[in-house]
């Protein structure tokens, strides 16, 4: 069975009956899609830059990276590379003199590895990816607490309900892997999306103000099975 990553259980929610169809059946297959399915190659200089600037609390990488994108879109004519080079400036713009501080629950946080064999989750029955960008733990009154953030962007535009998937994505990722030694925050499992700066945390799912989407969408896909 082939790996679906979180972007493509947001997209099957938007498909026609036809196209859920078709997504299930190429899910059987054991060949795996070697394209890389949520478009990172080509946001990946917005979004590494906006993940560094978390990770060091410092906002002048993203102002940093501008540049650099500034310098490569001058010099280029291709048409679509300059697009590209335009949607991540459009992206660092919007950033360059954010607070990154008000993502992050400590001043301390110790980032911690994710290796690849751990991205990989059996959820519901199905091969899920979930590669977040950071995942930290930080120390409150000898406690220890772990959480994870995650950014996003899509052209077609993600709804803050979307998000909320990428969330709980997170959350399950850290009860899979660090539960026994560390108290997981569902405030500190966040989600921003790059292009319209909303923010959405697991906390807004357990509040009820954002739906609990990733298991009923998983066993929509199962039942089509």
């Amino acid at each position: 069975m082939r790996k679906s990553s979180i972007k493509n259980l947001i997209e099957f929610r938007r498909f026609s009956k036809i196209r859920k169809a078709s997504f299930v059946r190429r899910l059987k297959t054991k060949a795996e899609d070697k394209s890389n399915s949520d478009g990172g190659n080509y946001w990946v200089r917005s979004i590494t830059a906006l993940s560094s600037a978390f990770r060091y609390n410092d906002n002048q990488i993203v102002k940093d990276r501008l540049e650099a994108i500034q310098e490569d879109f001058e010099i280029t004519d291709r048409k679509q590379t300059k697009v590209m080079y335009q949607r991540n400036m459009d992206i660092l713009y919007n950033f360059e003199d954010y607070d990154f501080s008000t993502l992050r629950p400590s001043d301390e946080l110790t980032f911690l590895s994710k290796p690849k064999e751990k991205s990989l989750l059996d959820i519901g029955g199905l091969p899920i990816q979930i590669i977040p960008n950071h995942i930290f733990s930080y120390e409150v009154n000898d406690k220890k607490y772990i959480g994870g953030i995650w950014f996003v962007t899509w052209l077609d535009g993600y709804k803050k309900s979307d998000l909320g998937i990428n969330s709980e994505a997170i959350f399950t990722y850290l009860k899979k892997h660090y539960s026994k030694d560390y108290k997981i925050m569902p405030k500190d499992c966040i989600v921003v999306d790059a292009s319209s700066m909303n923010v959405v945390t697991y906390q807004q799912i357990v509040d009820g103000e954002i739906p609990s989407l990733l298991g009923l969408t998983i066993a929509i896909i199962r039942g089509m099975f």
